[in-house]
Formats: C-alpha cells, structure tokens, sequence
C-alpha cells in the first residue's frame, strides 16, 4: 500500500513538473521624470536585450510582463510581482530583472550591519527624503524583495527555479560619465543615501532572509555598475551567453560575466551572484 503511494506521488509530480511553465517579470527605468532627482540612464533599452534572452531560452511572449519607463511605478510592480506569486506552480521557472537605479536606504529594522537596506528604484520614487512630501514609500527595499522571493520559491518547489538579475547598483555618482554628453558609462545608482531621520532599530547581529535563488547583481556594493554602448553591462553581458543560460551551472555564467565586464568596461566593477552551493551546479533557466 506504502509503496502504491509513493508511486502515485511520483506520478502526480511528474505531470505537475511537465506542465511547468517559464515565467518571467522584466523591469527597464530609463526615463525618470525632471524634478525626480534621478538622472536618466537606459534601463529601459535593456528591455530588447533580456526578451531576446528569454525567446532563446524557452520563454513564451504570453508568459513575459515588460514594464517599461512609466509603466514601471511602485504599485504597478507590486501588482505585477503579486500576480507572478498567484500564478506560480511547481517546478515553474521564474525570472526577475530590473534594470534602472539602486540607492542605500536607512535601515528601519535593524537586519543590515552597515545600517542601510538596498532598494530598487521605481519610476515615481524621489531621491531624497521630504518630510511630508516623499519619505520613501515608493522605494523597493531587499526586504520587500526577498519576502516576494521566498513565497515564489516556496510555490514553484524544489523541482523549480527562481532566479532575479538586478542591473543596478547602490553606489556611483548617478550622472553620465563625461560632461561632453558621451553616453557610453553611464553610472546606475548614487553614493547618496536614502536617510530617513529619527531613531531607529539598531542591528543586533541577525541577518535577513536565507538565500533560496538565483541573484545577480551587477557590482559590488561600493562599486559603480556602469553602462555600455547605450545598455547595462550585466544585461549585455548575459545577452552574450545567452545560448549557454538553460544548460551551464550559474556558477560557470558568472565567471564568463566578470570575464566580458573586465573587457568592456575600463574601471572596476565586479558582478556578484548569490546562490546556495546546490544552485551553483543549476542553470539559471
């Protein structure tokens, strides 16, 4: 009877990780409103670089959300994150990628030893605080994220993936590279934080959420993630592998990232992934 069970479970995950379905959430900021305080960059030209990316790796059109420029505010990513949570099956494959600013937020609850939690940066978010008027409502905290992460992961199961690519930084200037207009490293990202006054939770040595995914990140945390030729250097870098993405272990496309981002751009900057030793041996796709 025990062994007609677990046979009969067997069976009902194989056809459960045979209708998988690859899901993806692509986010390009390029465009952000004057008075905003953020310069523009080309987040949003990465959008034709990541399709292609995901067209070659099984992707359906049906089964890719682009928000682009204004389409890519606060509470439109929300929704379109919650929807992909909604959606999401065993042994799906889930990517997230966000091309456009990062910045370093106070740290409200005390999980992050520099004091200052990561956050994405939405199209309606300012870049500095206002009392009143913008306090950071609109930011998208690694908090956030990793919460979203975690129930993706928890509903696409062992047999799934979740993988997230963020084409930001949190470090840099915010500003073109030369006063001349040429484009061609562009800084993503501001040395300038987010500074939410008042007392806040000071860190107590407890860390945030366990890493159960896939994430790239395009430098180091006091690095600048500078563009090329008019598009991220971590999107271009992993439009050239793009063939490689759904066979090779992440660990392998991570070297060959650093690799193509020493040779394109002429300063330091370091991609990271973070990935449990057992991801390092999987495909991102």
């Amino acid at each position: 009877m025990k062994r007609r069970l677990f046979i009969l479970l067997g069976l009902i995950l194989s056809l459960l990780v045979a209708n998988a379905t690859k899901r993806a959430l692509v986010i390009g900021v390029g465009n952000y409103p004057t008075g905003s305080g953020w310069a523009k960059i080309n987040g949003d030209k990465d959008i034709p670089l990541v399709r292609e990316i995901l067209l070659a790796n099984g992707f359906s059109t049906q089964n890719i959300v682009e928000l682009v420029n204004e389409d890519a505010t606060h509470d439109v990513i929300i929704k379109q994150v919650e929807n992909l949570i909604l959606k999401a099956q065993i042994g799906d494959v889930i990517y997230i990628h966000f091309s456009g600013h990062g910045q370093q937020v106070t740290d409200l609850n005390g999980d992050e030893e520099d004091g200052f939690d990561e956050a994405w940066i939405p199209v309606d978010a300012q870049f500095s605080f206002a009392k009143g008027k913008y306090e950071g409502e609109n930011h998208i905290l690694d908090d956030q994220l990793n919460q979203w992460l975690s129930k993706l992961r928890a509903k696409v199961g062992a047999s799934g993936k979740v993988t997230v690519v963020a084409d930001a930084c949190h470090s840099g200037g915010g500003s073109r590279g030369d006063e001349d207009g040429d484009d061609e490293y562009v800084v993503r990202g501001t040395s300038d934080t987010f500074v939410i006054p008042g007392e806040h939770k000071s860190y107590k040595g407890e860390t945030g959420a366990s890493i159960d995914w896939i994430f790239i990140s395009a430098c180091k945390s006091y690095q600048c993630n500078y563009e090329y030729k008019g598009t991220g250097s971590l999107t271009y870098s992993l439009y050239t592998q793009k063939e490689k993405l759904s066979t090779e272990a992440s660990q392998q496309v991570h070297r060959a990232i650093r690799s193509t981002i020493s040779n394109i751009i002429p300063f330091t900057q370091t991609p990271v992934i973070e990935v449990t030793e057992n991801g390092k041996q999987q495909s991102l796709f």
